[in-house]
């Protein structure tokens, strides 16, 4: 008797745990790591150790926030373009301050730093504000350097302010309101319009722009489709930054 009792409730013991394992179900599977959905992406703003912060007041009363670099006696402005921030500008702010010149960076209004709504059309006012802001600092020279967006604000500010001369890169003519195609005969300090062929709304802004501008003027046109900042990234990045310095230099002497 006992032999079969014995068996027996190996058997017993067998299908108890078989049971077990059911209910539990089987484990979970693993999941590879590129399948796991990546973390939302934060903005943040890369801290510039070389760079001077700075804000100053619109005329309807937003605070815009940049940064300065270098201590010369000639004021650059960079006017960043949509949807890049002032950022794009930093390494070629550096650049310049190493030159002799003082960069000014700064976010127009909606982006980086400067934070509030994006109202587009009114982005000459930011722009106007930087102006200001360097002549009650004491610059008597001051260039605007703008990339897209920031070139067609820097077009329509050239045309109303006293500034020493004006770079335009990637500008389209009209852009959220802004006229710069209307203005451009009116500016009488030095003009460096730049674009790449194949950037086709841009290169067609630049011709027009050359067309309806008065001397002194020159153009530089690069291969490629690289837009606005994204020059700074390409292969035309040397001669690119060296043209709009020997453009500063030929023109502040």
């Amino acid at each position: 008797m006992k032999r079969v009792l014995i068996p027996l409730l190996a058997f017993l013991a067998l299908l108890l745990a078989a049971c077990a394992e059911e209910e539990e179900g089987p484990a979970a599977p693993t999941v590879a790591p590129e399948a796991t959905a990546p973390p939302a992406a934060t903005a943040t703003i890369a801290p510039v150790a070389e760079g001077e912060a700075v804000s100053f007041n619109t005329e309807d009363g937003v605070t815009i926030r940049g940064y300065l670099f270098g201590t010369g006696e000639t004021a650059v402005v960079l006017s960043h373009m949509r949807p890049n921030d002032q950022r794009a500008w930093f390494d070629f702010a550096r650049e310049l301050a190493d030159q002799g010149f003082t960069a000014l960076t700064f976010d127009f209004r909606g982006y980086g730093e400067t934070g509030g709504d994006k109202e587009l059309s009114l982005i000459d006012r930011d722009l106007t504000a930087a102006v200001r802001y360097l002549e009650q600092q004491g610059f008597a020279r001051i260039y605007l350097v703008g990339a897209s967006m920031g070139g067609t604000a820097s077009l329509i500010v050239a045309a109303r302010e006293d500034v020493a001369g004006v770079v335009i890169v990637s500008a389209p003519a009209r852009f959220e309101g802004l006229e710069a195609d209307a203005v451009v005969a009116d500016i009488k300090e030095p003009k460096l319009f730049i674009a790449s062929i194949d950037d086709r709304d841009a290169y067609t802004s630049l011709q027009a722009f050359s067309r309806a501008a008065g001397e002194p003027k020159d153009d530089l046109t690069f291969e490629g489709d690289a837009h606005g900042t994204e020059l700074l990234e390409s292969e035309h990045a040397a001669e690119f930054k060296a043209r709009i310095i020997g453009f500063l230099r030929e023109t502040g002497s």
